[in-house]
């Protein structure tokens, strides 16, 4: 199995924020459409995140790997960047297993306060 690169991840975190994006301008008023955005959303953090980690040479394969490394003091990554992580991973389940819906307004904030700060930590 080919490990995707820095790139590769970087390149997929701005076309899932791209996605999320473009659900938010096409179907603001769609509960299911709020839903992936809100989905769209968190993995575009997770792979500016894998970015970022893969970049000091550590490869996650799972979530639970991936948390790991990311509150792992050696790694670099800020509380406040983790915090908003873990924010949009709770948001991200409640939209995928609990059914939660979310406004226009919920989503764009996500979006400009979250994944601003994890945007700017890796530089995507």
């Amino acid at each position: 199995m080919t490990v995707p690169t820095v790139n590769d991840y970087l390149v997929q975190a701005r076309a899932n924020r791209a996605h999320a994006e473009w659900l938010l301008t096409e179907r603001p008023s769609d509960p299911t459409a709020m839903q992936w955005a809100v989905t769209a959303v968190f993995y575009s953090a997770l792979h500016g995140l894998t970015a970022y980690l893969l970049a000091r040479g550590i490869i996650v394969r799972s979530h639970s790997a991936r948390d790991r490394a990311l509150t792992h003091p050696a790694n670099g990554v800020p509380q406040n960047i983790y915090d908003a992580y873990h924010n949009l991973d709770d948001h991200g389940r409640d939209a995928r297993y609990a059914l939660v819906a979310f406004t226009h307004q919920e989503v764009r904030d996500l979006l400009d306060q979250d994944l601003a700060s994890i945007a700017t930590f890796v530089g995507m």
